[in-house]
C-alpha cells in the first residue's frame, strides 16, 4: 500500500504538471486552480492544502517548469562543444528559445506575480539557471578580471538578451533595424566578448 506521503508527492506532481500544461496556452494570471484541480479529479482545495496559497502554488509551477528550462539549457551547454564562445552562443539560444515557446511560463518565473522566495523549487532552478550563465560568461574572461567585474559582466549579458528577446516581443524593434531578434543578441555578445579582453575595458568603470 502507498503511504499518505508517497500519495501527497504524487498528487502535488500531478498538480504542478496539469498546472504546466495549462500554462503553456494561458497566461499565469488566467489559471484556474479550481479548474486544475477539476481536471484532476480531487477538491479544488487541494493546491492550497500542499502548497499554501495560489502564490505559492504558481511559484513551485514556476520552478518546475525553470528547472526543466535549466536543463534544456545545460545540454546545449555541452552540446557546444569547449570554446567558451560558443558556448556562451548555444545558451543564449536556449534562452531565446525558452522565451520564444514557453512564454507564459518564462513571465511566471522571472517577472512580478511571484518572487523566487515563494517555493523553494523556483529559488532552487533560478540558482541552477543563474549559474550555467555565471559559468559560461565566466569562461569568457582574461584571468585577470575579479569576481566582482564578473558578476556584472553576467548581469549585463543576460539583460542585453532579456531585453533585446522582450522588445521583440512586443514589436518595439523598429522594422528599419535590419537583424532579428535572435541576431541582435548574437552580435551583442559578440561586441560584449570582444570588449571583456580589452584591458581598460572594466565592467566596473
Amino acid at each position: 500500500m502507498p503511504s499518505d506521503s508517497s500519495e501527497s508527492e504524487g498528487l502535488e506532481q500531478r498538480l504542478l504538471h496539469a498546472a504546466l500544461e495549462r500554462l503553456a496556452e494561458t497566461p499565469a494570471e488566467g489559471l484556474s486552480i479550481r479548474l486544475i484541480a477539476q481536471e484532476l479529479g480531487v477538491s479544488h482545495q487541494a493546491p492550497y492544502v500542499h502548497f499554501g496559497s495560489k502564490r505559492g502554488f504558481l511559484a513551485a509551477v514556476a520552478g518546475v517548469g525553470l528547472r526543466e528550462a535549466a536543463g534544456a539549457a545545460s545540454q546545449a551547454v555541452q552540446a557546444a562543444g569547449t570554446d567558451p564562445r560558443t558556448r556562451l552562443h548555444a545558451l543564449a539560444d536556449s534562452y531565446l528559445g525558452f522565451i520564444r515557446t514557453r512564454p507564459h511560463l518564462h513571465d511566471l518565473a522571472y517577472g512580478t506575480t511571484v518572487a523566487k522566495s515563494d517555493h523553494p523549487l523556483l529559488q532552487q532552478a533560478a540558482i541552477e539557471y543563474w549559474n550555467l550563465l555565471q559559468d559560461a560568461v565566466a569562461a569568457c574572461q582574461p584571468s585577470t578580471v575579479t569576481e566582482g567585474d564578473v558578476l556584472r559582466r553576467v548581469a549585463s549579458a543576460w539583460g542585453a538578451a532579456y531585453g533585446l528577446a522582450r522588445l521583440a516581443a512586443f514589436h518595439q524593434i523598429p522594422l528599419s533595424v535590419p537583424a532579428s531578434a535572435d541576431e541582435l543578441v548574437h552580435a551583442t555578445l559578440d561586441a560584449l566578448i570582444d570588449g571583456w579582453q580589452e584591458p581598460t575595458a572594466s565592467a566596473s568603470h
